[in-house]
């Protein structure tokens, strides 16, 4: 009779034990919050993101409104992702403007172009009809003007009248006379200089531009061709 009442007390110990643990491992062991041995930190993260779940879906469920307006969002941003065509075009005003076409995959087609001007994200209308922009030439203007060129330097004395027969990309006139002199129709008086130049790199000024009369006194003139 006592060996069966120790071995019922035994069972009974090794079954609380085991209730016990699985209690432990399932709300975690407080004196061993973090450390080996439990999943303490686990289960409150599965518990925590659960209650976070909740917790979302029923604010959906009462504000349907925000969740369209999210869901737009999201639909906007997936658009922004879609195949498009952009070139540039000039109107019959010459106005350039930025041609936008959208790729519509149910149709298989591009929906119709819509049109920018430079630096507005409002649609506009190009006055017809347009020029579409060739890149490619762009891109050769672009070379050509920020590619240096060797220059040639000009120095001459005049007393009399004219004007610089070749094209020229900077011009300094200078009176050391004792008289008044013209340049480009306008005085230049003694002991005056004016300086002339074109700008950009490759900007220049057009054969016959500068005019000037030295009548009288003398002029120097320096310019690049």
């Amino acid at each position: 009779m006592w060996l069966f009442f120790f071995i019922f007390v035994y069972i009974e110990t090794f079954l609380y034990i085991i209730i016990y643990k699985s209690i432990i491992m399932s709300v975690g062991n407080l004196k061993t919050y973090g450390g080996k041995g439990t999943d303490f930190p686990w289960q409150l993260k599965m518990l925590l993101g659960q209650e976070c779940a909740c917790d979302n879906l029923s604010e959906i469920n009462t504000n349907t409104s925000n969740v369209d307006s999210l869901l737009n969002q999201i639909l906007t941003a997936i658009q922004n992702g879609a195949d498009y065509e952009a070139s540039l075009v000039i109107d019959a005003n010459d106005v350039t403007w930025l041609e936008v076409r959208i790729y519509n995959p149910d149709t298989g087609t591009f929906d119709p172009p819509v049109y920018f001007q430079a630096g507005s994200n409002v649609p506009g209308t190009p006055v017809a009809p347009i020029t579409y922009v060739n890149p490619n030439s762009y891109l050769a203007t672009l070379v050509t003007n920020t590619t240096s060129v060797q220059r040639t330097p000009n120095f001459i004395r005049v007393t009399g009248s004219g004007s610089i027969a070749v094209q020229t990309y900077s011009v300094s006139v200078a009176n050391v006379g004792t008289g008044n002199g013209t340049v480009l129709g306008s005085t230049i008086k003694p002991g005056e200089t004016l300086n002339f130049d074109a700008g950009s790199l490759n900007n220049f000024y057009t054969t016959g531009t500068f005019t000037y009369d030295g009548t009288g006194t003398e002029l120097i003139i320096i310019y690049n061709s």
